[in-house]
């Protein structure tokens, strides 16, 4: 009579040899081989590493750096703030954002010195809210916190996209009310060119025109952008806030100012002996750059302390649709998209509300 077939388990048993601290192997488990019910007995097999026996199917989990039954994941890499900010500001230079040097000043001043020794997994919603809270003490201005809390925000997106952070946390922002409301009539405006030096007098009489945006559009002109044959002045394309180019035609007193302004160039140019390319520059043929100091001055003298350069984009506006331009094609010269800015500054056409005031009139007449 022929022996039974040897089973895979008895197998299995004989090559549990005892240890070299004796009595027999156990599993990783520390179960001795005896003790195992024969299901595992058959679907787990051990192997010897030195005189400890390990699983083979717990070895490759181990080394997988995940465990399929407990549905472990490998830990994220701590990531800290400065590190994860860095990012933001890479991204920004990148993508040549005009921001760049902004969210610099936020981080630097701000985001930094709260956040900068904290990992990101750690900051969460109760730790943005005490942000918040130091911010407003210091007396800073909901719409200057939200550019702050962008910042920080964009710090988690681009975290979360390159798998260094499982999430984040809710950042709420604030509600705003920085709508600003000054407009320039037109003796306020004669009376502060009048406190400005020539340089600046020239600025701020091209703004009130044109309502472009005096840092980015204006202060940035060059002589390449003016056509005094066709008779306007333009921005390519690229060059704006909105990407799109944009043209403002020569009116009389645009003419006057760029004529002056090219016989200031041309004279500078031959006291520096090179060539002035910007149009609006100081003595020294640099463009012009900040100058808080001397405009607060002058409103103040003027009578109209705590005006803003941006406001000239409102008054222009306003003017443009007093005059009967229609609101698409003002909205067009200055470089507004959206007809909602319109609304937001309140600027509505004088005329109309005088011909809705005569239909009233003539309703009551009846």
């Amino acid at each position: 009579m022929e022996p039974a077939p040897e089973r895979q388990c008895d197998r299995w048993r004989r090559s549990c040899t005892p240890s070299a601290r004796g009595g027999p192997v156990s599993d990783s488990f520390g179960r001795r081989a005896d003790d195992l019910p024969a299901r595992r007995r058959r679907d787990v097999r051990l192997r010897r590493r030195g005189d400890v026996t390990v699983s083979e199917t717990h070895v490759k989990q181990r080394d997988r750096g995940t465990t399929t039954r407990t549905g472990v994941t490998p830990p994220f890499p701590r990531l800290m703030f400065c590190a994860a900010v860095r990012e933001v500001l890479d991204d920004y230079r990148i993508n040549r954002r005009r921001s760049l040097v902004d969210v610099e000043r936020h981080v630097r001043l701000h985001l930094g010195p709260f956040f900068g020794r904290r990992r990101m997994a750690a900051i969460t919603t109760t730790d943005v809210r005490r942000y918040v809270a130091r911010r407003q003490d210091e007396g800073a201005k909901n719409a200057t916190i939200n550019r702050e809390l962008s910042v920080l925000q964009r710090a988690f997106t681009l975290a979360i996209a390159a798998g260094t952070l499982p999430s984040r946390p809710h950042i709420a922002l604030l509600r705003e009310d920085n709508v600003r409301r000054g407009f320039f009539e037109r003796d306020e405006f004669e009376s502060v060119r009048r406190r400005l030096p020539p340089d600046l007098a020239d600025l701020v009489s091209f703004l009130y025109t044109t309502g472009w945006r005096w840092r980015s559009e204006a202060a940035r002109l060059r002589w390449t952008n003016v056509a005094f044959d066709v008779g306007e002045v333009r921005l390519d394309p690229g060059t704006t806030k909105t990407g799109e180019g944009r043209v403002f035609p020569f009116t009389a007193e645009l003419r006057a100012l760029f004529e002056r302004r090219r016989a200031v160039t041309r004279e500078r140019e031959r006291e520096l002996g090179r060539a002035v390319a910007h149009v609006f520059t100081r003595p020294n043929g640099d463009p012009i750059g900040s100058f808080n100091k001397a405009w607060a001055t002058a409103c103040r003298a003027a009578g109209v302390p705590g005006r803003v350069l941006h406001d000239f984009r409102r008054t222009a506006v306003r003017n443009l649709v007093r005059a009967g331009v229609p609101e698409r094609v003002a909205m067009q010269l200055v470089g507004w998209k959206s007809r909602q800015m319109l609304d937001r500054y309140h600027i509505v056409n004088a005329s109309d509300l005088v011909d809705a005031a005569r239909k009233l009139d003539a309703e009551r007449a009846r």
